[in-house]
């Protein structure tokens, strides 16, 4: 009577194994889908644009980078920031309804999803601090000047500086 049980339940184990791995592979095709964004024409009415110089420290352990940085917000609260040093593209980052996404040219490297962008992301948030709003607590702003910004996060050592076009 035990030899049986053992048969069975090894059985069991089997079936348990087989759709556990088969809902695994619906459930990373599902979540593997890219989401790309539409492309933007920051001509189109609505869309209200800063465009200045940045000096941006990932880590504090890294290089500052500096580069054109343009800034932008349209009155349906979607957001795109593109950070470059001519003519390479850094990275771009843009939502568009509940999507977001971020793309780290120079590395590679792709971050998107559904939902707010994810607070470590500083970037989204770029209009909303350009107006005076404040970023997370981590961050540390100060405004010397008229369109100027200094920005550092305390946990990372990131910081940005930038200087706005007149």
């Amino acid at each position: 009577m035990a030899f049986f049980r053992f048969k069975r339940s090894r059985r069991i184990d089997h079936v348990t194994v087989g759709l556990v791995l088969w809902l695994s592979i619906f459930w990373l095709a599902g979540c593997g889908r890219i989401i790309s964004l539409p492309d933007v024409d920051l001509d189109d009415p609505g869309w209200t644009v800063w465009e200045g110089q940045a000096l941006w420290t990932p880590r504090s352990d890294v290089t500052a980078l500096a580069g054109d940085l343009i800034v932008a917000r349209n009155q349906d609260g979607d957001v795109l920031v593109s950070f470059s040093k001519s003519p390479f593209p850094i990275f771009t980052a843009q939502t568009d309804g509940n999507l977001w996404r971020i793309d780290f040219i120079d590395k590679g490297r792709s971050y998107y999803g559904i939902g707010r962008a994810p607070k470590k992301f500083i970037w989204f948030r770029f209009p909303d601090i350009l107006e005076g709003g404040s970023p997370t607590k981590r961050w540390v702003v100060d405004r010397p000047a008229n369109g100027e910004l200094s920005m550092v996060n305390r946990k990372t050592g990131e910081a940005i500086r930038v200087v706005l076009d007149r």
